[in-house]
């Protein structure tokens, strides 16, 4: 070999040599072209990495969602039926909601007047708020706080109410805030009570009654969920109307709920379930028959009923065969855990429901019913009891506006309709030329006793 290989084997050693030795001291390699900032240590690569996690973690450990929490401001928010926002069959008159217990108006078959007062006792009867409990009306720009005017116009807060069957409705719903109780979802059982109550009016006040301090009560062991409630209120008679007194304050089962699960019960916010009515049997205690034809049939629970019985206004809250039966059935509940975090409703449509018409019926055939088939009115409906010449103001939203109501109430009365046949093709009969004559000469003998009757009577000196 020449001298120059073995100096560049040489070279070549020593360059290896030189890599080994920065290879077992540590240092950083460094690449072609790449800049370095320093040497970086273990320690200050570890220090970091603990920094970096320690900041990615958050701050509170996720709960599990089976775990079972208290709740102290739950909400409870509910519409009742579309019935119970609907204009009633007296002519003037309005179903609605109001926060707080109605105070007794001495008897019965009033109305409310323009301010929401008893025009017998003067004491104010229909609130927008009272302690926990408010009145909402849900319009089509989102929920607000009711008042008078509105307990007659639709969602779009204009429309006004049409017929009881038209299909159109003031769409308000109660609200009661503070509820408290605790809710196990791995149990599968809440119980959570609200303090306050609120008065549904029928007929502008003819007949209304209280539900107070509501209690959701859920086992799903045994398959319960419900809201209970104490109801109270007046009865009398439609026949005799010095007949008024209070029904006994009774617990009810307001509603039975139905989709109620764990599930419902570990939800974040809290949950909206369905109220039982459709295809739920009842036996009036009258010995009238429930209607179960159609697709609305059905009933409010039996406790809830049978205190309606008391009241007089029963065949409102079940499917009596009437024209409004299918606005009878049971809006869903929504209960929320807290107020803060509460669920809001939806909004309903912008356009307002197209009414619809009126019931017809062929001739020959009895028209529809107007009216349930228990009492025709309310119990506490007097046979003419006077009304207010407009019980909600004038203005360009109240309905009826410019025109009087009727001064006193007569029942809708249902006729029979009947019609000769419509055929052109009648027979002629035989003989027709002697039944013209014989007409003729009894139309002349009818005018001949006309004229001659006075003329008797001034001959006899008398008028």
């Amino acid at each position: 070999m020449s001298r120059r290989h073995h100096v560049l084997t040489a070279l070549a050693g020593l360059l290896a040599a030189a890599l080994l030795l920065v290879a077992g001291l540590g240092l950083p390699a460094v690449a072609d072209g790449e800049p370095t900032d320093g040497p970086s240590t273990p320690a200050a690569t570890e220090t970091a990495t603990e920094t970096a996690t320690a900041t990615e973690q958050p701050t509170e450990q996720p709960t599990d969602d089976d775990t079972a929490f208290a709740v102290t401001d739950a909400v409870f928010r509910w519409g009742v039926n579309d019935e119970s926002n609907n204009r009633a069959h007296a002519p003037g008159t309005f179903n609605f909601l109001s926060a707080g217990k109605a105070p007794d108006p001495g008897r019965g078959g009033q109305t409310l007047d323009t301010a929401g007062r008893w025009p017998t006792t003067k004491a104010v009867a229909w609130l927008a708020r009272s302690g926990n409990v408010r009145i909402e009306k849900n319009t089509t720009r989102g929920p607000r706080l009711a008042d008078y005017a509105g307990l007659k116009t639709a969602a779009d807060d204009t429309t006004t109410l049409g017929s009881p069957t038209a299909g159109t409705f003031s769409n308000h719903q109660v609200v009661i805030s503070g509820g408290k109780g605790e809710v196990d979802p791995a149990a599968g059982t809440a119980t959570i009570t609200w303090t306050g109550s609120f008065t549904l009016f029928y007929y502008s006040g003819m007949t209304f009654f209280t539900l107070s301090n509501p209690v959701l009560k859920v086992d799903l062991a045994k398959g319960t969920a419900s809201i209970t409630a104490t109801a109270s209120g007046f009865a009398s008679s439609m026949e005799d109307m010095t007949k008024w007194s209070p029904v006994p304050a009774t617990p009810v089962t307001l509603v039975d709920l139905q989709g109620v699960g764990a599930p419902q019960l570990a939800a974040e916010k809290g949950f909206t379930a369905v109220a039982k009515y459709l295809k739920v049997p009842f036996k009036p205690a009258d010995g009238s028959a429930q209607s179960t034809s159609g697709a609305h049939w059905g009933a409010f629970p039996a406790s809830f009923l049978r205190f309606l019985e008391k009241a007089g206004s029963a065949a409102y809250w079940f499917s009596s065969g009437g024209s409004t039966d299918e606005f009878k059935v049971a809006k869903p509940i929504t209960v929320s855990w807290d107020a803060k975090t509460a669920i809001v409703p939806e909004k309903p449509p912008v356009t307002p429901t197209v009414p619809k018409p009126q019931p017809t019926n062929q001739p020959g055939q009895n028209p529809p019913p107007v009216q349930p088939p228990g009492p025709s009115l309310p119990a506490n409906q007097p046979s003419s009891p006077a009304l207010p010449g407009n019980a909600f103001g004038t203005g360009a939203t109240t309905p009826d506006a410019g025109t009087a109501n009727p001064a006193a109430y007569e029942p809708p009365i249902a006729y029979a309709l009947t019609s000769a046949p419509t055929s052109t093709d009648r027979p002629v009969q035989d003989g027709a030329a002697w039944e013209w004559a014989l007409g003729i000469l009894l139309l002349l003998g009818a005018a001949g006793i006309t004229l001659s009757t006075p003329f008797m009577n001034r001959l006899k000196g008398t008028r």
